[in-house]
């Protein structure tokens, strides 16, 4: 039988916490942009950058995916110094719950759109 010690486990629940950051921020927020976008037009895209990639919908979903892998690996990176700052995970799960309420707003266009 092997045990962890509480420093290995704190070091998933790290990992956990980015790796739910950048599935929520570049595959849930990325698909559901480009959902709504089919659905409603481009020109309700907000954000002028996303705006102007959504015309390519793979180089869209591309450079969402790769900005929020980019935060990922520099979160991990870091991961010695973010531990250090009191309430780092509050950082993680805000990040986290905006996230899934953009994500939600998306779906909310895309549904509105049917």
């Amino acid at each position: 039988m092997q045990f962890r010690s509480s420093e290995t486990e704190r070091d998933a629940d790290y990992a956990a916490l980015v790796v739910g950051m950048v599935f929520v921020w570049g595959v849930c927020d990325g698909v559901s942009t480009l959902l709504a976008a089919s659905l409603v037009g481009v020109e309700f895209e907000t954000n002028p950058i996303v705006r102007a990639l959504l015309s390519t919908p793979a180089l869209a979903l591309g450079v969402k995916l790769a900005a929020a892998v980019l935060a990922g690996l520099v979160a991990l990176a870091g991961e010695r110094f973010v531990r250090t700052v009191p309430g780092w995970r509050w950082f993680f799960f805000v990040l986290i719950g905006l996230g899934t309420v953009v994500t939600g707003l998306n779906l909310g266009v895309a549904i509105g759109a049917l």
